[in-house]
């Protein structure tokens, strides 16, 4: 399977599963311009990294991908909304660090922050599959936790931790799938 990581941020949550899966993606897309602000190690992946504006990623996913249902997307801190044939075009998830499962009006933006602000007894993650609607796809993996933060950076540094924890789960779970296609048609 083919493995595209999209960020807008650094890039960080990509170089960690990187080492801790001991697989980097195929092709990195962002719409982060402003190399410096990317994590240190992203370059040292040597994967090749396409950069461009939201319209440009998108315009070159439909471009250059002849069998789509052979590319698995994952977004880690990707700031747009993927348009609606994008999303029924290509297999993507998408990270999110706000515990839906329980408290769906933390779907969208900053679900940390409001969780926090909310004075929230549970927080978590989720992974889920990437739809037209915004943070309504099929949650894929999950973990909730009682909210022990102390500040709104603990309650950051404890969900990127639990969101690492379950890309490391999702990607091996994908990975050993696809093996387990590969292996049944080959026989």
């Amino acid at each position: 399977m083919y493995w595209i990581a999209f960020f807008s941020q650094t890039g960080s949550e990509i170089v960690e599963l990187s080492n801790e899966i001991e697989r980097k993606p195929d092709l990195i897309l962002t719409n982060n311009k402003d190399v410096s602000t990317h994590h240190p190690h992203i370059a040292l992946l040597s994967v090749p990294m396409y950069v461009a504006d939201h319209d440009g990623l998108m315009k070159f996913l439909r471009s250059n991908f002849n069998n789509p249902k052979e590319v698995l997307i994952t977004l880690h801190g990707y700031l747009r909304i993927i348009p609606p044939d994008i999303c029924e075009r290509f297999e993507i998830y998408n990270g999110h660090p706000g515990y839906i499962t329980a408290y769906p009006e933390l779907k969208g933006k900053d679900p940390q922050v409001r969780a926090w602000e909310g004075k929230y007894n549970w927080v978590g993650c989720v992974i889920h599959k990437v739809t037209a609607g915004v943070d309504e796809g099929p949650i894929e993996e999950q973990t909730g936790v009682p909210n022990t933060a102390m500040s709104l950076d603990e309650l950051y540094s404890l969900l990127k931790r639990k969101s690492l924890y379950l890309w490391v789960m999702f990607m091996w779970r994908k990975l050993n799938e696809n093996s387990d296609k590969r292996r049944s048609v080959s026989r």
